[in-house]
């Protein structure tokens, strides 16, 4: 709903701003108008067209274009709004008596601000859809045994594969996975978007990943929308070994890693059992211990129990002027390595991206090759 309001105010001010004193005929305007209306009402034609807000069962090539045209008027509207602030400066300067820039071509600065607008759309939208780059990350951790200096973390998160990002990109994930022979593989949740009988098949590429240690996963809160329990069922079979509040020991060189998993802070909402570290934990050596977690916002309390917690989630904030944004909806945590009382966090932008929002400006997906170190 929020979305949705918000898309209607974008409108509003975008088609005010365009079209009110401008030049243009009356025909043009009310083209115009609706045009941009359309763009705003994405969400809406993903219901009555598509079926579902998250998972619209439409065209993969026509989603992508409105998640270009919707992402284009998103930067618009910021444009125009710098651009307003910038005349109301101007008008404020002058009324103060100081020298400003007389006569301004503003009709032709915002037909230039559209064509702009849409440039970056077209980028960042391809961003968002393109296979991510590998992005390497030392964590450094004190009490690291030298059996696992240099023990190699392969992070996926928020894959999000249904109606945009499908099979054949998935591969293409999975071959760089694999090009970089990991010890671990680790998927931090948000897998799919969509029932298992209409998008298993595309997830099926997982099966492939290779390891020395094996593949581990966890739930992310996209999964409780489409029947987790069955999608855990699901995942378990592509060799991903899904971890409940639970653990796993790892035996290298006679030292051991204890890596656990929780399910998503979402569990509790859809009946299902919520996150429990100590329970996760329960019988677990004092040994390096790596978390996998969703969603970062625990960090501080999770990170007395645990050396390493690997998240996902915000996407890095999609838009990196938005960053603030959404770390402040995750007590402060965004993206990139924190450290957080002398534990390890490290919050992934993803691997892919929520097609409800196939927009990626200054924060690109990636996955990430972690190294630990003494």
């Amino acid at each position: 709903m929020i979305l949705k309001f918000a898309s209607f105010f974008i409108w509003a001010f975008v088609t005010f701003n365009l079209f009110y004193k401008s030049g243009a005929s009356l025909a043009l305007k009310i083209a115009g108008s609706a045009l941009i209306l359309v763009i705003s009402a994405k969400y809406y034609i993903y219901e009555i067209l598509g079926g579902a807000f998250f998972c619209p069962d439409l065209p993969r090539s026509f989603i992508i274009l409105m998640e270009c045209l919707y992402g284009s008027l998103i930067i618009l509207f910021f444009l125009l709004l710098l651009f307003d602030i910038y005349l109301a400066g101007n008008w404020i300067i002058a009324r103060a008596g100081m020298p400003v820039p007389q006569k301004l071509p503003t009709g032709w600065i915002r037909i230039g601000l559209a064509c702009l607008a849409l440039g970056v759309g077209v980028w960042a939208t391809w961003e968002s859809v393109s296979i991510p780059r590998v992005r390497r990350v030392s964590i450094s951790i004190p009490k690291l045994p030298s059996a696992l200096e240099n023990f190699k973390i392969v992070q996926l998160t928020d894959l999000h594969v249904g109606p945009i990002l499908d099979g054949a990109w998935l591969d293409g994930v999975v071959r760089k996975v694999n090009a970089l022979a990991p010890d671990i593989v680790v998927i931090t949740g948000d897998f799919i978007d969509g029932h298992v009988d209409k998008v298993l098949d595309e997830l099926a590429p997982l099966a492939d990943l290779q390891s020395r240690y094996g593949v581990f996963g966890v739930t992310g809160n996209h999964e409780y929308y489409w029947n987790a329990a069955e999608w855990t069922r699901a995942i378990r079979s592509l060799n991903v070994r899904m971890l409940e509040n639970e653990h796993e020991i790892i035996n290298i060189k006679g030292e051991e890693l204890v890596v656990a998993g929780i399910p998503d802070l979402a569990a509790q909402g859809f009946g299902q059992e919520p996150p429990d570290l100590d329970k996760a934990l329960a019988g677990a050596p004092e040994a390096v211990r790596l978390l996998l977690a969703h969603q970062p916002k625990l960090a501080r309390e999770y990170s007395s129990k645990v050396d390493v917690h690997l998240a996902g989630h915000t996407h890095g904030g999609i838009i990196f002027f938005l960053r603030p944004l959404i770390a402040r909806f995750n007590n402060g945590f965004v993206g990139g390595l924190y450290d957080v009382n002398a534990s390890n966090l490290y919050v992934s932008p993803g691997t892919g991206i929520w097609n409800g929002f196939s927009f990626r400006l200054g924060v690109p997906a990636e996955i990430t090759e972690i190294i630990l170190k003494p």
